[in-house]
């Protein structure tokens, strides 16, 4: 349910996001008579049996690395940390770091099986993928048991989401708001255009990032003031992107909020730096 009640200002824009909701209702009823559900696997293509989850093969499934007891901070995969450190809920990623959210969570480690799930979505317009991952998402967060009252995604600048014809983590959104009853509302905008930010290391992503985003002023952010929002994200990398969108929020009056992505990089090189 996509909430427009609480937003101001003219109908153009809500008028201009109907006739695209609409026409990528027609892509979606095309790809599932290109690609129907629960045939072939969604990474490999391999004949599937329709029972099997997210439309996967058995093999694609078990390379899967699932994550169950994430760090209680950033939600990346915990692995060899410190016995004085075991009982602390941060891990050696974020250990020290500062960020605006109070909880990250992930459903599942980034690795050469996974990524194709978002290198599927965002590059070769797989968006049928969103449904599977929404799956994913609300699987997770029954787990979790996170408490919310709005959902919102990280957005796209308009320059990109012209040249990729879609914000993957809105259609993410899209579907896991079908599978939770919470609203999901157009929080934050970005306003800034930035480099592609995997060629990035954290400090220039954080650099990078600042004052890119801001306030969507055609929501009434007094209807959000003190309540607690979940932000989505595909990949949690560095947080740079979730945590400049959370301090956004806190300064505008949102109460808490929380992440969630589908993939996490391990933090499993932060560990044997560590140990050195």
């Amino acid at each position: 349910m996509y909430n427009n009640a609480n937003s101001k200002g003219s109908n153009k824009g809500d008028n201009s996001d109907s006739y695209r909701d609409k026409l990528y209702k027609i892509y979606g009823e095309f790809l599932e008579i290109l690609y129907p559900q629960n045939i072939n696997c969604i990474l490999c293509s391999r004949p599937i049996k329709k029972s099997n989850s997210y439309s996967m093969c058995k093999s694609c499934f078990d390379e899967l690395n699932f994550i169950l007891n994430g760090c209680g901070k950033c939600g990346k995969f915990k692995i060899n940390y410190s016995l004085e450190k075991q009982f602390i809920d941060e891990c050696n990623f974020c250990h020290s770091k500062t960020f605006y959210f109070e909880k990250a969570i992930s459903c599942i480690e980034y690795n050469d099986i996974s990524k194709r799930l978002i290198l599927g979505l965002k590059y070769s317009s797989k968006t049928y993928m969103c449904k599977y991952i929404a799956q994913i998402m609300k699987e997770k967060l029954d787990i979790e048991n996170i408490k919310f009252d709005y959902l919102t995604y990280v957005p796209l600048h308009k320059k990109r989401l012209k040249k990729r014809g879609f914000n993957q983590s809105e259609k993410i959104a899209k579907y896991l708001v079908k599978l939770i009853d919470v609203p999901l509302i157009d929080l934050v905008v970005r306003h800034k255009y930035t480099e592609m930010l995997y060629k990035l290391k954290r400090d220039e992503r954080s650099k990078e990032l600042k004052n890119a985003f801001k306030i969507n002023e055609e929501i009434n952010i007094g209807n959000v003031e003190d309540k607690v929002v979940l932000l989505l994200d595909d990949v949690f990398t560095t947080g740079s992107t979730v945590n400049e969108i959370s301090k956004v929020l806190k300064l505008a009056g949102v109460g808490k909020v929380y992440v969630i992505t589908l993939l996490t990089k391990s933090s499993e090189k932060y560990v044997k730096d560590d140990a050195l």
